[in-house]
């Protein structure tokens, strides 16, 4: 089955159409994995290559890991080595020695970002819906396909933080303004345009950390002032989180130890770190809890079998305390009219 739709135009620019067989949206899975060290070994045998358009045919640009595959692995050998291969073969595309486009048509998240952050430009359409980001530490995971490595060499290490530690998903324009992308296009068609726009001006780009000389935005962790709240960085973290969340301190120490070491070195670093978290236990539990429970509690599975649905108009809740007057809220605002009662009357009124 091919994973990607191989197109080559007169101006010499391929492009590859993520399109994943038998799928609603495109994962990182062993298939993947295999289409596109396919497209790769193609694009190195390509005669008269111009650059590589990378896009999607689906609704999502590509959303990540496919925990399926993660979840049952209890040996970091394992994690370490799939990790290790996934940022090899995006590697080989960030050095293929031709320009490469990311036309995001729809959203990136973890390993989706990651791969769009191999590009050598991103340009996303500006659709309401998309969302870009690395959201791995809300399961207990880090960005393990080369995304803090890429992201502390772009952005600096201080703004790279909140964006690898917090799991924001970005809408397209806030995914502008911290670095994420470099574009935005209105249309699909403005998108393609804008992509060979870029590969015919740019015929040979190389990423800065490929050049030499290359310096960290902001300073490394040996800049004074970085030096001074990376002191107390790992104190605060430790408050907010208690100590039961391993993925923000995990974040920070890969981020910052690969701050200070060469590209390569600073993946490997970071494949560590994966391989740590993801056969922790408390990784399996967050990912336990936060999707496959969620996603099944979201599809109805423990709802009883045979009732047909059926529409509420109207709420009626007992107690106007907090939680009451939660469920009132999200009624009314789902549009059900609410009827709300207590034992008091200045309560009920509040409410």
């Amino acid at each position: 089955m091919d994973v990607f739709r191989y197109e080559k135009d007169d101006r010499g620019i391929v492009t590859l159409t993520l399109d994943m067989p038998g799928r609603s949206a495109n994962v990182i899975d062993e298939t993947f994995g295999a289409g596109f060290r396919e497209v790769l070994e193609r694009l190195r045998k390509e005669a008269n290559l111009s650059g590589v358009i990378l896009t999607s045919g689906k609704e999502l640009f590509l959303a990540g890991a496919d925990l399926d595959g993660l979840y049952p692995i209890r040996d970091p050998a394992v994690i370490f080595e799939r990790a290790e291969a996934l940022k090899s073969a995006f590697r080989e595309l960030e050095t293929l020695g031709k320009p490469v486009v990311a036309a995001l048509n729809g959203t990136a998240l973890g390993g989706g970002m990651e791969l769009a952050l191999a590009c050598h430009h991103r340009i996303a359409l500006d659709h309401p819906k998309s969302r870009f980001g690395f959201p791995e530490v809300s399961l207990g995971l880090l960005p393990g396909g080369g995304g803090i490595t890429r992201l502390v060499r772009m952005v600096g290490l201080m703004p790279a933080f909140p964006i690898l530690m917090e799991g924001t998903r970005f809408t397209p324009r806030e995914a502008l303004d911290r670095g994420l992308i470099d574009e935005l296009a209105e249309t699909p068609e403005e998108m393609f345009e804008k992509a060979r726009a870029w590969i015919t001006a740019h015929p040979a780009p190389k990423k800065g950390w490929d050049e030499k000389g290359f310096e960290i935005p902001g300073g490394s962790p040996a800049n004074r002032e970085i030096a001074k709240m990376l002191a107390v960085g790992p104190a605060m973290l430790r408050k907010k989180t208690r100590g039961n969340y391993p993925a923000p301190h995990a974040i920070m120490a890969a981020a910052v130890e690969g701050a200070q070491v060469d590209f390569d070195t600073a993946c490997r670093i970071e494949s560590r770190y994966m391989a740590k978290l993801a056969t922790g236990q408390v990784s399996k539990n967050m990912m336990t809890a936060f999707w496959y429970h969620l996603n099944e509690i979201e599809k109805g599975g423990n709802r009883p079998k045979g009732i047909p649905p059926q529409e509420t108009r109207k709420v009626g809740v007992l107690g106007a305390g907090m939680m009451g007057h939660g469920i009132a809220y999200v009624s009314a605002y789902a549009g059900m009219a609410v009827v709300l009662k207590d034992l008091s009357r200045e309560a009920a009124q509040k409410g």
